[in-house]
């Protein structure tokens, strides 16, 4: 994951184990960029699989900053969506639930 335009930057890799272990949902918090005059983005993400948490990545909450999560719905990750300008601003997730159609799963975070 990588973000920001800080001098500290760094990115991080999530390493799944093989075929076995798969993404199932995300969450982390959307709130004020340092550095961004009030501007709202993601500021921390967590990564679940089917075996464990990664993360979270970032800044977690504090005053000003909302929870955000994907659904519980049973399934696969099977791809990303977002928006972004200089920092990501809105992040969601498509879901592939087993024996069941094609799901469209879509994080809501506040319009302010």
């Amino acid at each position: 994951m990588h973000g920001g335009a800080c001098e500290d930057d760094k990115i991080e890799v999530v390493n799944l184990v093989g075929r076995d272990e798969y993404l199932t949902g995300i969450s982390g918090f959307y709130g004020p960029i340092e550095g961004y005059n009030g501007m709202k983005g993601i500021t921390s993400v967590a990564f679940y699989s089917n075996m464990k948490m990664y993360g979270p990545y970032g800044k977690d909450g504090g005053e000003g900053y909302v929870y955000f999560a994907s659904t519980t719905s049973p399934g696969k990750v099977i791809g990303f969506h977002g928006r972004k300008s200089d920092f990501l601003s809105a992040i969601g997730v498509h879901m592939n639930t087993r024996g069941l159609p094609m799901n469209f799963s879509m994080l809501a975070l506040p319009t302010l």
